[in-house]
């Protein structure tokens, strides 16, 4: 074996790391439409439940918001190796800010309008209810981010890490950063990384109630704080992603029995145990899938297509609207005489035509590009030309060097 940078230039695009962040984020309507079918703490709720759905949804709860914040902080580093300090903290304030105080106050805003009618409210229009919006923090008042809570997230984590993020871009730290680049193509190093979650799970959990509101929320901060970091340590890492590819089915046996024994061992383990085993299983469990995601998707998904260009750029502005569009379409679905899988079908599908309808109008609107946190027109215009070009240069690269609400989502 022979030694390779740590840090590969900026400018190779991993094309995997968009499909699943597309994918990732495209879960997010199957998702919140089981949340209203399941009995989970969500902002409208069917009077029937489907135990059917509560498998799936449990098992995508466990990693598929840490799977995001790891290819997250992974996209940090090729963020910074394109800019200086203060040209990456405008810009995490123009696409992550802006787009969070224009959906707290426009986009979240009939959210909690449908809430409050299944609640029995009786404001006569969305309008009649925006003045009464900002009165009071949500739950006991109205004024929330609801599932923007993940652009909150990212943006603190994305300042508050700067400061070490750029140590570790300094040339005195490339020496640790290449034995660590080689340290991990050993076999089951890399599950060693899931013992800092398990660490938070047994530690911060019991104490702090998941409520997304980044003041009193200190098991989500510092779990997903350090999947966050992950991504930006490990990410540039061509050992990380050599090993993940090459142990992915050993992480598969490993999440299979990490989530069978979460999810069926409460009847058995955890009264005698305590739940201090669920919590210790459920850090593994996260760890495993988030490796065979990344393990799977560099052998399968590493590869650019018209498609994912396109999804690519949509896939933010989908986040910000598909929870608004799926209450409001759920509040009248839910009155409807029919089954729970019509409904279902109907909600969830409902969701992706209208956030669609609704992203053709911001595709084309100057102003409304910025709000929802998407690149001028202009840019996005010459991009597939420059991807096409990234692409063939990874794959030159590629041959002469190794590769380089509680449960609301």
């Amino acid at each position: 074996m022979y030694s390779v940078p740590a840090y590969p230039p900026p400018t190779l695009r991993r094309y995997d790391l968009d499909w699943l962040r597309v994918l990732a984020f495209s879960l997010l309507i199957f998702y919140h439409t089981g949340m209203i079918f399941v009995g989970w703490d969500f902002h409208i709720q069917s009077s029937t439940k489907s135990a059917g759905l509560v498998l799936p949804m449990v098992f995508l709860n466990q990693w598929r918001m840490p799977l995001l914040f790891v290819i997250s902080g992974v996209g940090v580093t090729f963020a910074l190796g394109r800019r200086t300090a203060s040209q990456f903290v405008r810009e995490r304030l123009l696409r992550l800010l802006l787009p969070l105080a224009f959906g707290m106050v426009v986009v979240v805003v009939p959210q909690v309008y449908y809430e409050r009618l299944t609640q029995g409210a009786t404001y006569s229009s969305l309008l009649d209810f925006y003045p009464h919006y900002f009165e009071g923090v949500y739950p006991h008042g109205n004024f929330t981010w609801n599932h923007l809570w993940f652009i909150a997230y990212l943006l603190v984590f994305s300042l508050v890490s700067l400061p070490l993020f750029l140590q570790l871009r300094k040339p005195a730290a490339q020496g640790a950063l290449t034995f660590l680049n080689q340290w991990l193509q050993r076999p089951g190093r890399l599950l060693l990384f899931a013992l800092p979650l398990v660490f938070i799970q047994l530690v911060l959990r019991p104490y702090w109630a998941d409520n997304r509101n980044l003041i009193s929320d200190w098991f989500n901060f510092s779990f997903y704080l350090t999947l966050f970091s992950y991504g930006y340590l490990l990410g540039p890492l061509s050992g990380f992603w050599q090993a993940a590819e090459r142990q992915r089915y050993l992480f598969l046996l490993l999440g299979l029995a990490a989530f069978s024994f979460n999810y069926w061992g409460d009847d058995y383990y955890y009264p005698l145990l305590g739940g201090a085993i669920k919590r210790a299983v459920q850090g593994i469990n996260c760890w495993c899938w988030i490796l065979i995601c990344v393990g799977f998707g560099r052998r399968y998904l590493n590869r650019n297509s018209p498609l994912l260009q396109r999804a690519n750029e949509a896939v933010y502005p989908f986040y910000i609207l598909h929870q608004t569009v799926l209450i409001a379409l759920g509040y009248y679905v839910l009155q409807w005489s029919v089954p729970n899988a019509v409904s279902f079908l109907v909600i969830a599908l409902g969701t992706f035509g209208g956030t669609l309808l609704l992203y053709a109008i911001i595709y084309h609107s100057a102003v409304l590009r910025v709000l929802f946190g998407m690149k001028q027109k202009t840019v996005v215009a010459g991009q597939s030309e420059i991807v096409a070009n990234i692409g063939k240069a990874g794959n030159q690269a590629s041959r002469q060097l190794p590769a380089t609400r509680s449960q609301q989502g």
